[in-house]
């Protein structure tokens, strides 16, 4: 009587193996201190251990566990009724087996006929017996909505119960039993094939399964013994393979499977019209996913950029060659300031290089308000803003975070320069959205656009791109187009040109050999020029060398975003020294200057100098200091005086670039009207 469950324990324990030690432990040992030794007081305790870690949770147990605590119950019964002490808790012990699984069967080899009957009589006062067969075999049983094992004999409390049986390709069958004290009742599920069914493995697991191009959900988990013989094919173990996947209805004729999953090269399988007629249940062979990889290398100008791919960390740039999954991604470099961000695609095989540069962060905090008719495609034309911008890096709104409280982050953590929220423009009927984008710093900009539209977020996508210059190429003088004339005609000419042999009131006939009809050639021409660039007049060739002309941006203009240029100028400022940081600082004033904050244009004017002293230079920074005193009033009158007679000192400056207005005259307009 003790000899059979010492065999048992090895084979079952080993189903515990690495769940909990401690607790598979105490179970083993009590098995084998009344089994070999007969010491039923220190076996006691230990079932009794294991009872008290278990019962306490053993509605959310694994099936191996509700296992070990039925059998624990059944051994302190029988324990207990061995002992005279502890006789009165064997009834107890039973009822709560009763109570954990009624189904649970008694080690008939080591319990007692008397407590065998108890144990019935118990379950008789409960439970009522259903005998259930099952055609065909291998489906699932519902009682009463709920997941129950397939067995042959069942015990259900009194009263009514639905069962309800299915099988992939069959139709469902459905049985309603009213149980009663003394009951015996019988309840035989038949099923009636309509469809084909295919089942597959897959090694590894967590794959992707579409048919026909839709996605019927994901081969996931292991396979148990059953799928022995198909891993043998493979040299693999069943658990090397996914748990069954069945594609439980295939329709007549052909069918394209395919398998996904990232890292995996994905398979496609044709399935000829035999797979699905005649009606039968049909599995395929063990399919064995390959790697997919390929490498990434990025690198930077910018020190301290920290590469992101879709949301993972992979380091400090530089990367070199590092192996990542073939597919895409979203490639985020974070540097000190700015950020660069792109859509990647990382092919089989293949090596993607990339030089980045930081751009504007742009964080979207979402969509405001109610819904409207439109919402989800307006919602996602402002998901995938991103893909369309190319100077600034999107970041996407994070899932529950309301606008309020994604600035307060924001502004906390500097993780971007740029915020955009959107919201809908009340009415009886929503069809505006106001877009607000604005800098941390609260510089903001409106654009009313209509979610109905077509393409209702190109315009701003098109005026956050638009980035003008703030330096283009020139030779020292100035052109306009005029009628009738074979070229640019030469309007004024510096002191340098004018010593080259440059000729001021004639046209341009050609530049480095190639003949230009208007200003706008010219100009295009000078971007991929190299010096000296040769000129050709009437009356001979000059060469000139190529510089580089300052230019002021344009304010006003409905076709940029002031707050991105005013974001873009902060990034190029950090790394840019001398006459280059002093002209971004003065293009920086201009657009304070149009967001109405006069007094922090005059902290950067009055700290830029520039060592031009024609076009666009230190006379233009004088004049536009005076400008910003004159708007913050006449407290102020002297300090705006200061600055324009300062100007007065570069006749040769100029507003917007070489060829715009001369200031001198603008600033003894604007002494005038002060006295």
């Amino acid at each position: 009587m003790r000899f059979r469950p010492l065999l048992f324990i090895p084979i079952f324990c080993a189903t515990l193996w690495g769940q909990d030690p401690a607790l598979k432990d105490a179970f083993v040992q009590a098995k084998a201190l009344w089994a070999t030794q007969g010491d039923r007081e220190n076996a006691t305790a230990r079932f009794d251990s294991v009872v008290a870690a278990l019962a306490s949770k053993a509605a959310g147990l694994e099936p191996e566990w509700v296992q070990v605590l039925c059998e624990s119950y059944n051994w302190l019964a029988i324990l207990d009724d061995r002992s005279a002490q502890n006789k009165a808790r064997t009834q107890v012990r039973l009822q709560a087996l009763i109570d954990l699984n009624p189904d649970f069967e008694l080690d008939r080899a080591v319990t007692s006929q008397r407590l065998l009957a108890l144990y019935d009589r118990l379950k008789g006062e409960k439970y009522a017996l259903v005998k259930l067969s099952y055609t065909p075999e291998g489906g699932r049983l519902l009682v009463d909505g709920k997941s129950s094992a397939l067995l042959a004999r069942q015990y259900l409390p009194f009263g009514t119960h639905k069962l309800t049986y299915s099988r992939a390709g069959h139709t469902s069958s459905e049985i309603v039993l009213d149980l009663g004290l003394h009951d015996v009742k019988s309840a035989d599920l038949k099923l009636t094939r309509t469809a084909s069914t295919v089942t597959l493995y897959t090694q590894p697991s967590d794959v992707e399964v579409l048919l026909d191009g839709q996605s019927m959900g994901f081969a996931t988990g292991r396979a148990g013994p059953e799928a022995a013989f198909l891993a043998i094919k493979l040299g693999l173990r069943p658990e090397d393979l996914s748990a069954p996947f069945v594609i439980p209805q295939l329709a007549p004729g052909k069918h394209r499977l395919e398998l996904r999953a990232p890292c995996l090269r994905t398979k496609a399988l044709e399935l000829g019209p035999e797979w699905a007629t005649p009606l039968a249940d049909r599995t395929i062979e063990p399919i064995r996913m390959d790697p997919s990889r390929g490498t990434l290398s990025v690198s930077s100008a910018w020190p301290g950029g920290e590469a992101f791919l879709s949301g993972q960390s992979r380091g400090t740039l530089p990367l070199a060659s590092v192996p990542v999954c073939s597919g895409s991604y979203d490639l985020l470099v974070r540097f000190p300031l700015g950020a660069f961000f792109r859509r990647i695609t990382v092919e089989e095989g293949k090596t993607l290089n990339l030089e980045v540069r930081p751009k504007p962060r742009i964080a979207f905090l979402g969509l405001e308000g109610g819904d409207f008719t439109g919402r989800a495609r307006f919602v996602s034309h402002l998901e995938s803003l991103g893909d369309r911008l190319q100077q600034l890096a999107f970041l996407p709104a994070r899932a529950g975070e309301s606008a309020a409280n994604a600035l307060v982050r924001l502004k906390t953590s500097r993780e971007a320069e740029l915020v955009l929220i959107a919201r809908p423009v009340p009415d009886k009927v929503i069809h505006q959205v106001e877009l607000t984008l604005a800098t941390l710093d609260g510089e903001e900009e409106r654009l009313v656009v209509k979610p109905l539209e077509e393409d209702p977020l190109g315009s701003l996508a098109a005026r956050l791109n638009a980035v003008p210059l703030v330096q283009r190429p020139g030779l020292g003088f100035s052109v306009l187009d005029l009628a009738g004339e074979p070229g640019p005609w030469v309007l004024a000419a510096s002191e340098t040109a004018l010593k080259a042999g440059l000729q001021v009131g004639r046209p341009i006939l050609k530049v480095q050999g190639k003949t230009l009809a208007t200003a706008q050639e010219l100009q295009e021409a000078l971007e991929s020029v190299k010096e000296p660039v040769s000129i050709l007049q009437e009356g001979g060739t000059t060469a000139l060398p190529l510089q580089w002309e300052a230019l002021e941006i344009p304010l006003g203009s409905k076709d940029l975003c002031y707050p991105a240029l005013l974001a873009q100028l902060r990034l190029q400022y950090a790394g840019a020294k001398g006459d280059q940081a002093n002209l971004i600082k003065l293009n920086m004033a201009l657009i304070l200057m149009q967001f109405r904050k006069f007094d922090k244009a005059i902290e950067l004017l009055r700290d830029a100098r520039l060592t031009a002293v024609q076009g666009v230079s230190q006379g233009t920074i004088d004049y536009q200091t005076g400008m910003c005193f004159l708007q913050l009033g006449s407290t102020y009158q002297s300090e705006a005086m200061q600055a324009f007679r300062q100007a007065l000192k570069y006749p040769q400056a100029t507003l917007l670039g070489p060829d715009g207005p001369q200031v001198a005259p603008l600033a003894r307009q604007a002494l005038e009207d002060l006295k």
